[in-house]
């Protein structure tokens, strides 16, 4: 299957977000949940956040969010299987993956487990907005959504 037949597919299955913007952060460094608490401040965010993976898949779970920022290093949990499970788990929520490298081959990677890109961190608080916004776009691009509630 073509990867713009599948991003057709899981965007059809996702529901266009009301209110809020849930955001789901599984096991951020201490920098970077300051600079996602920053942004939700700012942009009226509903954050999330765990401390490990497995809190991270079981509200995933349990609750939909329309975005889940998956940090790669996280001691005990191979990044790989965390995407699998959080796409099982959460199949229309968009998986970024927070890594301190990205290239076309990590990409490819996220995108064969369910996940939408990549983001560098440390997080600054440019990167992440437009990051945000174009799950935004992906989630309702035929809507102007705005960032916050």
């Amino acid at each position: 299957m073509w990867l713009t037949d599948r991003f057709k597919k899981w965007n059809a299955s996702r529901p266009a977000p009301e209110g809020c913007l849930r955001i789901l952060v599984l096991s951020m460094s201490l920098e970077d949940r300051f600079v996602l608490e920053r942004l939700g401040k700012q942009h009226d965010w509903e954050l999330q956040f765990t401390s490990s993976p497995g809190e991270g898949l079981k509200l995933a779970s349990q609750s939909h969010f329309d975005l889940i920022l998956c940090d790669r290093d996280q001691y005990g949990y191979p990044w790989r299987e965390v995407m699998d499970r959080l796409a099982a788990c959460s199949p229309r929520s968009c998986i970024l993956l927070v890594s301190p490298v990205s290239d076309d081959h990590l990409w490819r990677d996220v995108l064969q487990r369910g996940g939408y890109d990549v983001l560098i961190r440390p997080l600054r608080e440019q990167s992440a907005l437009h990051a945000v916004e174009a799950v935004l776009r992906f989630i309702s691009p035929e809507n102007s959504v705005s960032v916050g509630c």
